[in-house]
């Protein structure tokens, strides 16, 4: 392939995940941390807000990210114009109801790969020199979403590209992955718990992760790994203890909850 070719393609991929990542970051920043801050700070589910060079920490390492996600999808599209991928253009080629269950099958992959590398990550040996960047935020922002050691970027990364030799799949639904995996990444980083009262609690609902299910790792690290879900998390018995009950605590606070911050 021509070289000149292939570096337009990272240049045009490097921009849209950085946009990605960026506006939804931003947006969920905007409205939540400036705009909604006062007025939403009792559903804020830790004590205090973090510091501004934490938040600069974060988008610092999340850039790196969105650099080692467009050199991966650089390759990508090397390899699916030598025929090495599954992603197909037409949708006729399957049709439209595989096109629907094939956004389902990516999500359990993803959450099923996300969940067991998230916890090979926190093996003694390997959080130090991988995944110990993203939980210098014990305390996260939406900036966090991205905010990985390069190492825990490309097995991030390969998950990916690994789903594409695995599940047929067309670009619009690659598309709305995408935008699905940075909106929940962003959910489960803004620190605010934005799901009803009961949620938890709901047998239709709650295999659904919350920003609070998310907020919990980052504070005590060994409880709930899930991405999307929380499949895994019950079925190997590590969601955090207190989980619904402090989704229920912090549901039932009052405006004028004094949250010190």
């Amino acid at each position: 392939m021509n070289l000149s070719i292939l570096f337009d393609v990272f240049t045009r991929i490097l921009i849209n995940d950085f946009l990605r990542y960026f506006i939804t970051a931003g947006i969920a920043f905007l409205i939540f941390w400036i705009f909604l801050r006062e007025r939403l700070q009792h559903r804020f589910i830790q004590k205090k807000f973090p510091k501004t060079k934490r938040l600069w920490f974060e988008f610092r390492y999340s850039m790196s990210t969105v650099l080692i996600f467009a050199l991966n999808g650089a390759m990508i599209f090397a390899l699916k114009n030598t025929g090495f991928t599954l992603i197909y253009a037409d949708i006729s080629t399957y049709g439209w109801a595989y096109a629907v269950l094939s956004f389902v099958l990516s999500l359990v992959y993803h959450d099923t790969y996300f969940y067991w590398t998230h916890r090979f990550m926190h093996l003694p040996r390997i959080y130090p020199h991988v995944h110990k960047v993203h939980h210098r935020s014990t305390n996260p922002s939406p900036w966090a979403a991205y905010s990985f050691h390069p190492y825990e970027a490309i097995i991030q990364a390969l998950g990916f590209t690994m789903m594409l030799f695995i599940i047929p799949l067309h670009p619009l639904v690659l598309f709305l992955f995408l935008l699905n995996m940075i909106t929940r990444d962003v959910l489960g980083h803004i620190g605010f718990e934005l799901f009803p009262k009961g949620f938890t609690r709901q047998c239709l609902l709650n295999w659904n992760t919350t920003s609070t299910h998310h907020n919990l790792h980052h504070r005590y690290f060994k409880y709930n790994y899930g991405l999307y879900f929380s499949w895994w998390d019950n079925l190997m018995d590590t969601t955090h203890p207190a989980y619904h009950n402090t989704f229920d605590e912090v549901k039932e606070r009052s405006p004028n909850h004094d949250s010190h911050m």
